[in-house]
């Protein structure tokens, strides 16, 4: 819908205020194209070297940071709250959790500055 997400907003959405945010080692963003045709924001996040998760821990750090990045774009983007209020589906953003060093953490991705992996620019919601 237009609304800029960027990677410092997504990083205070993960920690600030998240009780298992020392679980989470970096992350990085990407848009996947969904079957209807539209591109969505995903936030790949790395847990910590050596971290383990149930699948109950890992939804509810998955959760956790969904609601976090949330709960600070409708704080601090008003495109954000607009493309909301447009459109109820541009709030959905996708956290996919890996472990260390896997998926686009695997060292073989191409991730600039830490942060979008290359080809994606800003995630738009």
């Amino acid at each position: 819908m237009g609304a800029n997400i960027y990677p410092q907003d997504v990083a205070h959405g993960l920690y600030e205020g998240n009780p298992m945010a020392g679980l989470v080692e970096g992350f990085c963003l990407a848009l996947d194209a969904g079957g209807d045709l539209e591109a969505r924001p995903v936030v790949h996040v790395q847990l910590r070297k050596g971290t383990a998760l149930s699948a109950v821990e890992s939804d509810r750090l998955a959760k956790a940071c969904q609601y976090g990045v949330l709960r600070h774009l409708a704080a601090t983007s008003r495109d954000f709250v607009q493309s909301v209020a447009e459109d109820p589906s541009a709030g959905e953003i996708a956290i996919r959790l890996h472990a260390y060093g896997s998926g686009p953490f695997d060292g073989n991705s191409a991730i600039e500055n830490g942060y979008l992996i290359r080809g994606g620019g800003e995630a738009e919601a």
